[in-house]
Formats: C-alpha cells, sequence, structure tokens
C-alpha cells in the first residue's frame, strides 16, 4: 500500500533519492548581508515559494563574485525547490525565468530525472505527503529535514502520460487562482485608494 493508501494500476511507488538528485543549499555562513547588491545575481530563499511557485519579484540579490562561488546551488527548468527548515515542506517547481539563479540556506534543490517536475511539487503538496514530511523533520523550536531524509519520501509515479494529464489539469486551476488573486489585489489597493479619499471628505461620484 502506498503513502497515499493506493496504488493504481500501472503505477509504482519509488523512494524520492531513487528518482532524483537531491541537494541543501549553501552554509549560512557562505553568504552575508554585506554580499546583497540590488543589481546582483538572484538567489531564491524560503519567503519566495508560494502556492507551488516560485514569487520572483522580491528575490535577494548577491555580488556576482560571491555568486561564481556557489555554482554548486544554481536551479534549471524542471527542479524542485523544497523548504527544509521552519515551515518544512513547501514546494515549488522551477520556471524558464529562474534559469540560473541560486538557491539558499533553508531549500533543497531536488532534481527529478525520473519524474516530471511540476507532477512532482503537486504530490509534495498532498496533505499525506506534508504529514510525512512533518513527521521525519527533526528539532522542536525550528523543525528541519535533511536531505537524506527527504530522499526516503515514498512518490507514487503514475505513467508519463498520466502525469502530463495531471499537471495539465491542475495547471489550469492554478492560472485561475491566480487571475482570481490578481483581481483580489487590484480590488484592495482601489479599496485603500478610495478610502484615502474619502475619509479626507473629498466627494466623489461613486455608482450605486
Amino acid at each position: 500500500m502506498s503513502l497515499l493508501g493506493v496504488t493504481p494500476g500501472g503505477w509504482v511507488e519509488s523512494a524520492l533519492g531513487e528518482l532524483a538528485d537531491i541537494r541543501s543549499g549553501p552554509s549560512g555562513a557562505a553568504i552575508s548581508a554585506e554580499d546583497r547588491r540590488p543589481d546582483g545575481h538572484p538567489m531564491i530563499a524560503p519567503k519566495d515559494l508560494a502556492d507551488g511557485r516560485v514569487r520572483s519579484n522580491d528575490v535577494y540579490r548577491i555580488h556576482p563574485d560571491v555568486a561564481a562561488g556557489l555554482s554548486r546551488y544554481l536551479v534549471s527548468p524542471g527542479d524542485v525547490l523544497v523548504t527544509r527548515a521552519g515551515t518544512v515542506g513547501r514546494a515549488a517547481w522551477i520556471p524558464q525565468e529562474c534559469d540560473g539563479w541560486l538557491y539558499s540556506t533553508g531549500l533543497v534543490r531536488v532534481r527529478p530525472q525520473g519524474v516530471a517536475a511540476r507532477y512532482l511539487a503537486y504530490y509534495l503538496a498532498l496533505p499525506e505527503v506534508q504529514d510525512w514530511l512533518k513527521r521525519h523533520a527533526r528539532g522542536t523550536a525550528v523543525p528541519s529535514i535533511s536531505a537524506a531524509a527527504l530522499g526516503e519520501l515514498p512518490v507514487l509515479i503514475p505513467p508519463p502520460e498520466r502525469q502530463a494529464d495531471i499537471v495539465h489539469h491542475l495547471g489550469l486551476l492554478d492560472e485561475q487562482a491566480e487571475v482570481h488573486a490578481e483581481i483580489s489585489r487590484v480590488a484592495a489597493r482601489t479599496r485603500d485608494g478610495l478610502a484615502w479619499s474619502l475619509l479626507r471628505g473629498e466627494k466623489l461620484q461613486l455608482p450605486r
């Protein structure tokens, strides 16, 4: 029986370490606050992972000379990043725009070889998988999971065509969710601007 309780016909279960190259981020001592530069090389941090995606609009940037010494920690499209400390197990797949970016301490890079990256990111978000990750984390004040422990995670793998189908349908829902989220953000900004005017006594022609 798989981690999800079922193994559909034609699906298999394998440890993540057998499906991917797994590498923890650089030591925190490798990068200091002084190494950050507004025009430097982008580096993805745990804060940039949300809703299965990399939020690339506010990533850290570090001095090119420092970045050059961290070439082992570059990401490529098709990689998946996973938070390894604090809120353990948040995952995001790497899009084309992040090709060649660095990833920081607190993240683990998973480079799949036997499973589609976006399928893996969706799998990692499942409640049963999140529960497994929390149970295998160490520490109390700041839980963390090692690359070795992450490599033991059982992954349920459908045939490639089924993976593509799953990614397609869930991706469509992701796009809809992003559109609605943007509408919500625009409405909130409009509300704040309107409140600023109305609460200062300005008279506006408003639809009723």
